[in-house]
C-alpha cells in the first residue's frame, strides 16, 4: 500500500517537474525572441534620395522591434500610402535588417488641381509634384476623369500601335467621352461607348488614307466617320 502511495507522489511530482520546466523554458523562449532580433536597420533600394527620406521617416517607427515577430502587413499598410510606388517586396535579413525592394511607378500623364501640377502614373493612383522634378514630356489630361478610364483609353491607344508619346492632350467630357489630339494637329473625337471598336477604326482610316495630321475624325456617331479641318 505505501510503495502504492510513493509511485503516486513520484508521478504527480515528475508532472509538476515537467510543467514548471515547460513554463520556465516558454517563458525563456519568449524573452529570447524578445531580446534578440531587434531591427536596427532599413534600406530602402530603387528610389531616389527624396523618396528613401519620405520612406524612412514613416518606416522608422519599426526600428528596435522584434524582426522575428513583426507582421509584414503592418509595413505594407505603411507602403500603400505612397502613390509613387509600383510594386515592393519586403525582405527580413536576420538577425538585424529589413530590405524593401521597390519599383517605381512610371509617370504618363500630367493633370492640374487647382492649378498645381499632379502626375498620373501607370499605378492609377495621383502623385503630387512634390514628390518629383519631373522633365519629361508628359500628354495633359483635362476634365473630371477616372484614372481607371484614362488607362483603359491607353491602353487601346497602344494595342492599335499608336504611340503615346505623340499625344499632346486627352480631353474628358462629363458625358463620359474621350478627345484625344496629337503633335501633329490630328484630333480624334470617340463616342461614349464602343471605346476599342472607334480607335481600331481611326487607326485603320489614318493609315488607309494616309492622314499626317491638321485633320479631326469624328467618331462621335455610330457607323459614321467625319472628317474635317477644324
Amino acid at each position: 500500500m505505501l510503495r502504492s502511495i510513493d509511485k503516486k507522489i513520484k508521478i504527480i511530482f515528475y508532472i509538476l517537474l515537467i510543467l514548471f520546466l515547460s513554463t520556465f523554458n516558454n517563458i525563456n523562449i519568449h524573452k529570447l525572441k524578445k531580446n534578440f532580433f531587434l531591427i536596427e536597420d532599413i534600406k530602402i533600394n530603387g528610389v531616389n534620395e527624396k523618396l528613401t527620406l519620405d520612406i524612412n521617416s514613416k518606416l522608422k517607427k519599426y526600428l528596435r522591434s522584434n524582426l522575428l515577430l513583426l507582421d509584414k502587413n503592418y509595413i505594407q499598410n505603411d507602403m500603400n500610402q505612397f502613390p509613387f510606388i509600383e510594386s515592393y517586396t519586403i525582405f527580413k535579413k536576420y538577425p538585424s535588417q529589413i530590405i524593401l525592394n521597390i519599383k517605381e511607378t512610371e509617370l504618363i500623364a500630367k493633370t492640374f488641381d487647382n492649378n498645381k501640377i499632379q502626375y498620373v502614373g501607370s499605378n492609377g493612383k495621383i502623385i503630387g509634384e512634390n514628390y518629383y522634378k519631373n522633365t519629361k514630356k508628359l500628354p495633359k489630361v483635362f476634365g473630371n476623369f477616372k484614372t481607371p478610364e484614362l488607362l483603359r483609353v491607353f491602353l487601346s491607344l497602344e494595342n492599335n500601335d499608336f504611340i503615346l508619346s505623340e499625344i499632346t492632350d486627352l480631353y474628358y467630357f462629363n458625358s463620359g467621352r474621350w478627345d484625344i489630339k496629337f503633335k501633329n494637329d490630328l484630333l480624334i473625337k470617340l463616342p461614349i461607348s464602343k471605346l476599342d471598336n472607334s480607335i481600331n477604326i481611326a487607326k485603320k482610316f489614318i493609315e488607309k488614307e494616309k492622314i499626317t495630321g491638321n485633320i479631326t475624325i469624328d467618331l462621335r456617331v455610330a457607323n459614321q466617320v467625319i472628317i474635317s479641318n477644324e
